[in-house]
Parts: C-alpha cells; sequence; structure tokens
C-alpha cells in the first residue's frame, strides 16, 4: 500500500515534469479567402459529403418506410404522413447544412481578410496565433487609460498579452487529423472544426520536417491528398 500511495499521491503528481513537445518549424502568413476556400472544399469532399452520403441513406430507408406505412394504411391513419413529412424535411436540412456553413464562411472570411497569423508545429501541438497590429490608441480610448508612460512595470503589459489567445490543438487527441495538400496543411478537429496552413508561409525545409515527424506521430491520422 505504501508503494501505491507514493505512485498516486497528488502532491508528488506535481513534482513530475511536464512533457513538452519538440519544436518543429514556425511559419507566418496572411488570410486569403480564396485558398481557405479551397482548403475548405478539400475537408467538405473528405468528412462532410461522405457523413451526408450516409446520412442520406438513413432518411431513405425511413422515408421508404414511410411510403410502405401509407401504401398498407387504410387512408385515415396520420402517423405514416406525418413520418414522410418528417423524413422530407429532415432531408432537406441534412443537405442544407453544408451549404449555409460554407455561405458563412465566405462572409466571415471577408471580414478576415489579411489578417495576418503565425503557425508553430510542434510534436505534440500546433499553435496558431493571430499577429494583428495592436492599436495603442484604441485600446487606451476603450479602457479610459491614460496614454501617458508609466515607470510602474506591474502595469506594462506585453504585445503577446495583449492579442487575442492563440489556438492550441493538441496532436495527441484522436480527433484531430491533418490533410496534407502540396500547398497547404488542413487540420481537423472533431471531424467539425478546420484550421488551414498555407505552406507559403514556411521554407521548403520546414514543410518536409513538419511532414517526415508528424507523419511517424500521428501515423493513419495524418493524411496526403
Amino acid at each position: 500500500m505504501g508503494i501505491l500511495s507514493e505512485m498516486f499521491d497528488e502532491e508528488n503528481k506535481d513534482d513530475l515534469p511536464a512533457y513538452e513537445g519538440e519544436f518543429i518549424a514556425a511559419g507566418e502568413y496572411d488570410s486569403r479567402p480564396d485558398e481557405i476556400l479551397e482548403g475548405y472544399k478539400v475537408y467538405q469532399k473528405k468528412y462532410v459529403y461522405r457523413s451526408l452520403v450516409w446520412k442520406m441513406l438513413i432518411v431513405l430507408v425511413a422515408l421508404t418506410s414511410s411510403v410502405m406505412m401509407i401504401m398498407t394504411s387504410k387512408g385515415d391513419e396520420i402517423m405514416p404522413v406525418f413520418c414522410l413529412m418528417l423524413c422530407i424535411c429532415i432531408g432537406i436540412w441534412f443537405i442544407s447544412q453544408p451549404i449555409t456553413n460554407k455561405k458563412k464562411l465566405k462572409s466571415g472570411l471577408e471580414i478576415n481578410a489579411g489578417t495576418p497569423y503565425k503557425a508553430e508545429f510542434f510534436t505534440d501541438k500546433i499553435i496558431i496565433s493571430d499577429m494583428s497590429p495592436i492599436d495603442e490608441n484604441a485600446e487606451n480610448a476603450e479602457t479610459g487609460e491614460d496614454t501617458g508612460t508609466s515607470s510602474d512595470k506591474e502595469n506594462e503589459t506585453s504585445d503577446e498579452e495583449k492579442r487575442p489567445p492563440a489556438s492550441v490543438i493538441h496532436l495527441d487527441s484522436p480527433i484531430v487529423n491533418i490533410i496534407d495538400r502540396s500547398d497547404m496543411f488542413i487540420l481537423v478537429v472533431n471531424k467539425s472544426y478546420v484550421f488551414i496552413i498555407p505552406k507559403r508561409g514556411f521554407s521548403e525545409e520546414g514543410t518536409e520536417k513538419i511532414k517526415e515527424k508528424l507523419s511517424v506521430i500521428m501515423g493513419v491520422r495524418y493524411k496526403a491528398a
């Protein structure tokens, strides 16, 4: 019991060194709507449309069952008709979702076009940071702070702390997949969230190193397109 207590003691857990992944490569790039849409199409083809096919097959089976119920009913039953209408509505909703999501993406891309980003690849994670310039005057106006300089170091804030929180994608999670295209990396999280990282922001050596390292670490979750 003494050995087990030491192994699972909470205080001893805090003393264990945290695993830090090895740095692979980093690159900076700007957001381009046409580029992101191209990557989103690849994501839709590989994940959304495949899932849609299975969903529509289920709807088709349910639709066929509803039609058979109507044909075999006495004609005064409401339930078969209700099931038929419900199947049609669900099928239309399934088909419209990818179209609606793509339209929403397009409208958001126009607003964020030209936004600079930085992507850092490690053996255990990928960090994507918004590198937009910080408007000090606008920030001071919003917070009502004095624009004069202060000698108090505790009130000083670095640019990194003022930026929006970075997106951290942990590669050890089974819900994370990477599609490696000739011009971009497409990160897919839980088959629902997509991050497009163009390779133009990286050196040729950096992209090769990323492929070499992550294809081994992630295995089948690292796919070449």
